[in-house]
């Protein structure tokens, strides 16, 4: 295990940073950056003055390093229709501004225009000196149809603001600027009262996670808001905790094993099994749904021990969720019983009415699951894509049905069983993986997992089978039985199971 196995936060506080971060995962950022209402409604108004006056508008957005500037002007399009945000390049002469705009000029294009002179926050020596060049050129192509457009500068440097807004007016006053405001809008960015829910949302949209799956508490996440001037600051303060809270979880694992709670869920009806799945965690990866938990822990109504001693550990539910990568997965019919078929002892196949099985067809079969395709991705083996199986018949769901009654009396069978099919099957893909079954203690931790795949000295996926029935009857009995798939049941398993490797960690 290395220490970055364990969830750190990465918030990116630049622009540039962010759009790095959302192409990694394809999202748009547009789609999730909160709108900043005042700034909003003052961008409403100059585009008001630009479309009344027909020509064009010139005003700095001052503010704060981290306010969010850049960030809010990039992501206009996505709160006001028939607009267009084009970057002026910090590597062009400011004198260039005119002919850049009139290039980008589209005479069919019936959008309003508006030109960010981007990373220039604090203009230097040259670019002060060519303000007046720029205006002066500004003046006249203002007033013609390319011209037509609303020039936006935003800048950190409160004197260069002022030097600059003073040069547009002297220029051109108000055929260049606002008359009322001269030029010169204060940024102020998001209120702070918004920073925890913004932060928790950019979180989620770039990872899946929120902020506790990083150690931040929603207790921790308001006392950090104290002084933050910015969005930027906050986020930096985030970061950092995220850090230490990552540092102190990385000294408890570090000397010891690092255990993977992979919950697999062998059943009767495949549509049984995947609705309860589904419902219980999210993404392509199989994770628990750490929020559908926390409302299951906080209901009043479950007083039950296991519930209390997750009340308990409530703020940090999702850090240890994420910490031991607790993942739930699908097991179907056709496998369970092709592994008991194939590997297990005479006592337990005199259940079926079908007793044998081809070992290359079953491990055909378990390749298709997605527990087995996330295993290959943990040994670094490369998977076919996941796409579910086909039809399973009655015969199967029934034979699977006859071996289920082994699991009231013990499942230690039936797990043998499926963990050789596993260790059978890895042979052929991963033929120095090792795998134990039923018989080790993990590393003097107190935890014994059904079966253990090893992925390095001290990591291990730990496999832990939970062998549910729909409690359809077997003909020819006719009376149903409790169905022990139902979402309620696993969510019990899945909080004693993961309470079981989170006290013997130490988390």
């Amino acid at each position: 295990m290395s220490k970055r196995d364990v969830p750190v936060l990465d918030l990116p506080n630049r622009w540039e940073k962010l759009i790095s971060r959302a192409e990694g995962t394809g999202i748009d950022p547009k789609e999730f950056v909160e709108r900043v209402d005042d700034a909003a409604e003052r961008v409403d108004e100059l585009l008001n003055l630009v479309q009344a006056s027909g020509g064009g508008i010139f005003e700095v957005f001052l503010g704060f390093s981290g306010s969010g500037k850049t960030t809010f002007v990039n992501t206009l399009p996505r709160f006001f229709d028939g607009i267009e945000v084009e970057s002026f390049p910090s590597d062009q002469p400011l004198d260039t501004l005119k002919e850049f705009i009139s290039k980008k000029y589209v005479s069919s294009r019936d959008r309003k225009r508006i030109i960010l002179i981007e990373r220039r926050d604090n203009p230097d020596s040259h670019d002060l000196d060519s303000v007046r060049d720029c205006f002066v050129k500004l003046l006249d192509f203002f007033r013609t149809s390319k011209g037509t457009v609303l020039v936006l500068w935003t800048v950190t440097d409160e004197p260069a603001a002022e030097k600059i807004t003073e040069t547009a007016w002297a220029v051109g006053r108000d055929s260049i600027v606002d008359p009322q405001s001269r030029g010169l809008y204060r940024f102020n960015g998001l209120s702070r009262n918004k920073y925890k829910s913004v932060a928790d949302n950019t979180a989620r949209n770039l990872t899946g996670d929120g902020l506790e799956v990083f150690g931040i508490t929603d207790e921790i996440a308001t006392d950090l808001l104290t002084d933050c001037e910015t969005i930027s600051d906050y986020y930096g303060k985030l970061v950092r905790k995220s850090r230490q809270v990552q540092g102190a979880t990385w000294t408890i694992l570090k000397e010891r094993v690092h255990p993977k709670l992979w919950i697999v869920l062998p059943g009767d009806t495949r549509d049984t099994i995947n609705s309860t799945v589904r419902a219980l965690t999210q993404g392509t990866r199989s994770r628990i749904d750490v929020d559908l938990l926390r409302e299951f822990i906080t209901d009043p109504n479950n007083n039950a021990q296991y519930v209390k001693d997750w009340k308990q550990r409530l703020g940090t539910l999702a850090h240890i969720f994420r910490t031991l990568d607790v993942r739930l997965f699908s097991m179907p019919p056709n496998v369970s019983v092709a592994a008991i078929r194939c590997f297990a002892n005479d006592d337990l196949k005199t259940r079926l009415e079908k007793r044998t099985a081809s070992k290359t067809q079953s491990a055909t079969a378990l390749k298709k699951t997605r527990v087995y395709k996330e295993i290959l991705a943990e040994l670094s083996v490369k998977a076919q894509p996941f796409a579910e199986g086909g039809k399973i018949s009655k015969s199967t769901e029934d034979e699977y049905r006859r071996i289920q009654r082994q699991a009231a009396d013990t499942d230690k069978p039936l797990n043998k069983a499926l963990g050789e099919l596993i260790r059978f099957t890895l042979q052929e893909d991963s033929p120095s993986s090792e795998i134990s079954i039923e018989k080790k203690d993990l590393a003097n931790t107190g935890l014994q997992p059904d079966i253990l795949v090893k992925l390095s000295p001290n990591d291990f996926i730990c496999l832990e089978p939970t062998w549910r029935s729909s409690g359809h009857p077997i003909p020819p009995q006719k009376h149903k039985n409790q169905n022990t798939l139902a979402e309620a049941h696993i969510k019990q398993y899945v909080l004693n199971k993961a309470l079981d490797y989170t006290k013997a960690m130490g988390l």
